[in-house]
């Protein structure tokens, strides 16, 4: 018993460690992060049906706005990681070809970039600012505490979203729940994702 309990140890420790992220079927996790922009962007379900709150500053006074998107996409990436970065010009692409309209309260697509690097802002603002992307990207805590069941840090979210390698990309549709889930990147996704947003917004770009 003993030579087998040893054997047991010493195949579980030279075995490669598995990664589990949420998967198909599984919930919104609702969360509250500020991007870079300096815009705190709230999503959760409200009556069942996903909702984004985008909240500002204009001119010293606050500003909110409230849409319906028909899905949104979680890319959780770090300015570090060299896949994450490979990635980023599709996103931008899926990005470009299925946001809502100007003043489009219901239905499109919403893609958030959620950075995992620690010094949040002041490491992503920069790196953003010479990318060639337009889609938001979140780094650091609302502003203003959000409620007690929504996340309100990266790292909270990584942690509610199990993230533990990077890039992990969700795909979370109008009743909150996820549709397409996968970590790492192949441009061999880009078809896929493509295909599972444009069912969810109707197949179409704006």
């Amino acid at each position: 018993m003993r030579r087998l309990v040893v054997l047991l140890l010493v195949v579980l420790a030279a075995a490669p460690a598995a990664f589990g992220i949420l998967a198909k079927g599984d919930r919104l996790v609702p969360f509250s992060l500020k991007g870079v922009d300096d815009v705190t962007y709230t999503v959760f379900l409200e009556n069942g049906r996903l909702c984004l709150i985008e909240a500002k500053l204009v001119n010293g006074k606050p500003e909110q706005t409230k849409t319906y998107p028909a899905c949104v996409l979680v890319d959780f990436w770090a300015t570090w990681c060299v896949p994450c970065r490979a990635a980023m010009p599709y996103m931008e692409q899926l990005h470009q070809k299925y946001q809502p309209q100007a003043g489009q309260a219901e239905g499109g697509l919403r893609l958030f970039g959620i950075a995992l690097d620690q010094k949040g802002s002041r490491v992503v603002k920069p790196f953003y600012g010479r990318c060639k992307i337009s889609y938001p990207m979140l780094s650091d805590p609302p502003d203003q505490a959000a409620g007690a069941d929504v996340v309100q840090t990266t790292k909270d979210m990584a942690g509610r979203y199990k993230v533990q390698e990077i890039p992990v990309v969700y795909i979370i549709d109008a009743a909150g729940v996820i549709t397409h889930a996968h970590i790492g990147f192949k441009k061999e996704q880009v078809p896929e994702l493509d295909e599972g947003i444009a069912a969810l917004v109707g197949g179409g770009a704006k």
